[in-house]
């Protein structure tokens, strides 16, 4: 005795996408591309932190006279000299600080903390690195025995607040360009949707170009 034919049963939308993976496993905090842009920018900071060093030393008058009062105490002669060098290190930080913030921003792809944060890390490294380069070649010394003159003073950077100064910069100038972004995504472009394709390729939960899928038409043959 032969049955009669049973409908088909429509597939139903826990079914279909039981076997499909997580794609929230292994989500990163950041896209690597965002990452790999982020170390680029500390790299170039910190490089042309260097570079800046022998602008510094370049820009600044030769050091002061000191006299050494105690040891591991100094005197320095009250000139234009001994401010002179901080004066110029703050000029060289704060306009890198606004040119980086500006370049990034307009870097379309790679707009978010990331960046942000990469600025803060390679105006810090640039600075510092600006400080270093300038003081070792300025020469001068800073040592010396109790009552004697030093006859010049090493170029250095008096102030330590400014090797904050050009982070803090490049931070601020990114902040401000973010906050008058029109759009959330601060106008990063679109990344590419997946195509359209067969089988467990995402279009239209399982359909085929044009044709219903399975969930799109349950109760529709395939066509």
């Amino acid at each position: 005795m032969t049955h009669p034919a049973q409908p088909a049963v429509p597939p139903t939308f826990d079914a279909a996408f039981q076997s499909r993976p997580d794609s929230r496993v292994g989500v990163r905090w950041a896209p690597r591309e965002d990452l790999r842009a982020g170390a680029y920018v500390v790299l170039a900071l910190a490089a042309l932190g260097a570079l800046l060093g022998v602008v510094w030393r370049s820009w600044s008058p030769p050091g002061g006279l000191g006299y050494v009062v105690a040891p591991h105490a100094i005197q320095p002669d009250e000139t234009e000299a001994f401010i002179a060098g901080d004066g110029r290190f703050a000029v060289i930080c704060a306009a890198t600080g606004l040119l980086a913030g500006l370049v990034t921003w307009f870097i379309t792809s790679t707009r978010g903390p990331v960046t942000a944060l990469a600025l803060g890390l390679g105006g810090l490294l640039g600075s510092s690195l600006t400080g270093v380069v300038g003081h070792l070649l300025a020469g001068g010394t800073g040592n010396g025995k109790t009552n004697t003159l030093l006859h010049q003073l090493p170029l250095s950077v008096h102030m330590r607040g400014l090797l904050l100064l050009e982070a803090a910069v490049a931070v601020l100038v990114y902040a401000v360009c973010a906050s008058f972004a029109a759009a959330d995504d601060l106008g990063r472009p679109e990344p590419d949707a997946p195509s359209v394709g067969v089988g467990d390729e995402v279009q239209g939960a399982g359909g085929h170009r044009d044709t219903p899928g399975a969930l799109q038409q349950p109760y529709l043959p395939p066509q």
